[in-house]
């Protein structure tokens, strides 16, 4: 998205971006890396999800979310969202001008999030800038969606070596892969089509799959646009 130009400056561009991949691909790790190389946020929606649901626990809204957790294993867009836009919304405005845009890691994880994903609900507390049509549009897309590719057997081992809780099990990562297949990779076709998808492999070593998502990103004009300001 572009932004309006605060006093003597001019307008900015904002970039948003999903992150996706399967359990283990590494998708913190890499989001990281870039967030700290180019200036950009990062967002991780389970662990600021989880954040939120240890301080607000005691909620009605925390409770809701942990019933529909408990019973269906997956949050809808009309719980997620709210979330997702306001962290975009505390990007815009983190650090003035500085920040150059958003990584949201872990989203969408479903075709019905990635459809519920659009209208922007802050019209009125973002200065949103005419685009090259001259016009506003409060319709907001993500600039490019990130895929780390990754093989069952590594994803396995590094989510079995990482274990972040007692509940991360073999039985787990199973249900977790299948669950990727199933619903995040018609995800990936989808935004394929739109001609945003980057594709990483990400099944060698940190080091490996840095230089491999470096240039991967180096070849598309709007990640260049973003970071070279």
């Amino acid at each position: 998205m572009k932004l309006q130009a605060k006093s003597g400056c001019n307008s900015r561009d904002f970039a948003i971006v999903f992150i996706v991949g399967a359990p283990g691909a590494g998708k913190g790790t890499l989001s990281a890396y870039l967030a700290q190389k180019h200036n950009l946020v990062h967002y991780s929606v389970g662990d600021g999800l989880r954040a939120w649901m240890h301080v607000n626990r005691s909620t009605e809204l925390a409770a809701k979310i942990q019933s529909k957790l408990d019973n269906q294993g997956f949050l809808t867009s009309e719980d997620l969202n709210p979330f997702i836009y306001r962290e975009i919304l505390d990007a815009i405005n983190r650090n003035g001008s500085e920040v150059k845009g958003i990584l949201i890691d872990g989203y969408p994880r479903c075709i019905e999030q990635l459809d519920s994903f659009g209208i922007w609900p802050f019209q009125d507390m973002v200065p949103l800038a005419p685009g090259d049509d001259g016009r506003v549009s409060l319709e907001i897309k993500p600039d490019l969606v990130l895929s780390f590719q990754i093989t069952n057997e590594n994803a396995r081992a590094r989510y079995l070596g990482r274990a972040r809780d007692t509940n991360d099990s073999a039985d787990k990562f199973e249900k977790r892969f299948k669950e990727y297949e199933l619903e995040t990779v018609p995800v990936e076709e989808e935004y394929r089509k739109r001609g945003i998808l980057v594709s990483i492999d990400v099944n060698g070593t940190k080091e490996e799959n840095i230089e491999a998502l470096t240039g991967s990103l180096q070849q598309y004009g709007i990640w260049q646009k973003v970071t070279s300001t």
